[in-house]
């Protein structure tokens, strides 16, 4: 553990001048793009601080998503260290600092889909009639991402590999060359799935606006999915002319999908205090009537 505070970060300026572009495996395309995935990282950690100042100043008092924000700026500054601790170092069997790094992005990344579905959870399952089902969510996204973050710390601290098992992926996994998905990576995907369930069962009960601003935030999201999808490789691709690198692009727009879910966490409780107002209003008129 004593080798986490010993990573060494990139210094990005003079790293174009420490492997020629042409000699050896890395490429300017490459280059540009790494960097590229590292400065557009930040914007997850804006869009958070953003967030955080707009509940704040409309004295939102939910704190779990105060929470999940957190962590969402803190998974952005994980994930700029897992870029550039010694990018490209790897080697099967050894704790590298690579290895190291990608183990504290790892799990930021999952605490952000765990708390995301507890998050939607505590919104949605607020009454008496439904702590029951809510409980169950929480329970069971709590102990799936502790087996997630359990099987990761496993693969970086014993056996020192993280291998693809999924969806291809031969050759050295950690060298950023290879396509596939790692035991970590595919438990954030599932275990951020509830959260389709939850909107499904909840989104007939929203008001109007409610379901606008979700319905843009899913739409944002697919269109960002596709475009890392199609051009999100660790190459400049011919997404934009080359113009914008894809998996970049993906961080921009679900930056932009942050700020979405907080108007409509906004929105949700303007609409819910409004609600309160007019019970207590039409219980005062039925006392005088």
């Amino acid at each position: 553990m004593l080798q986490l505070l010993k990573l060494n970060f990139i210094d990005w300026i003079a790293f174009k001048d420490v492997f020629p572009f042409g000699e050896g495996d890395l490429s300017l395309a490459e280059f540009a793009a790494q960097y590229a995935d590292v400065q557009t990282n930040w914007a997850y950690t804006y869009a958070a601080i953003i967030g955080i100042i707009i509940l704040l100043i409309k004295k939102n008092k939910k704190w779990f998503w105060y929470l999940f924000l957190a962590l969402y700026a803190i998974m952005s500054v994980t994930s700029v260290g897992m870029h550039t601790a010694n990018y490209g170092e790897f080697e099967p069997g050894v704790l590298t600092t690579k290895l190291l790094a990608s183990f504290v992005d790892m799990t930021f990344t999952e605490l952000v889909a765990w708390c995301g579905v507890c998050s939607f959870a505590l919104e949605f399952y607020q009454t008496p009639e439904t702590r029951k089902k809510r409980n169950l969510f929480l329970i069971a996204v709590t102990v799936f991402a502790a087996i997630v973050i359990g099987i990761l710390a496993y693969e970086v601290f014993v056996i020192h590999d993280r291998p693809l098992y999924f969806f291809g992926g031969n050759g050295a996994p950690m060298d950023g060359k290879t396509k596939g998905m790692s035991i970590a990576e595919l438990g954030c995907v599932i275990t951020v799935a509830p959260i389709l369930y939850l909107l499904a069962d909840n989104f007939r009960k929203m008001r109007v606006n409610e379901r606008a601003l979700l319905i843009l935030a899913i739409g944002i999201m697919a269109i960002s999915a596709v475009i890392t999808a199609m051009w999100g490789d660790n190459e400049i691709a011919n997404f934009a002319l080359g113009n914008f690198q894809g998996h970049s692009t993906w961080h921009m727009l679900c930056a932009l999908v942050e700020l979405v879910v907080v108007f409509w966490v906004d929105q949700r409780t303007v609409n819910q205090d409004k609600e309160k107002l007019l019970k207590e209003a039409a219980k005062e008129t039925s006392k005088v009537a």
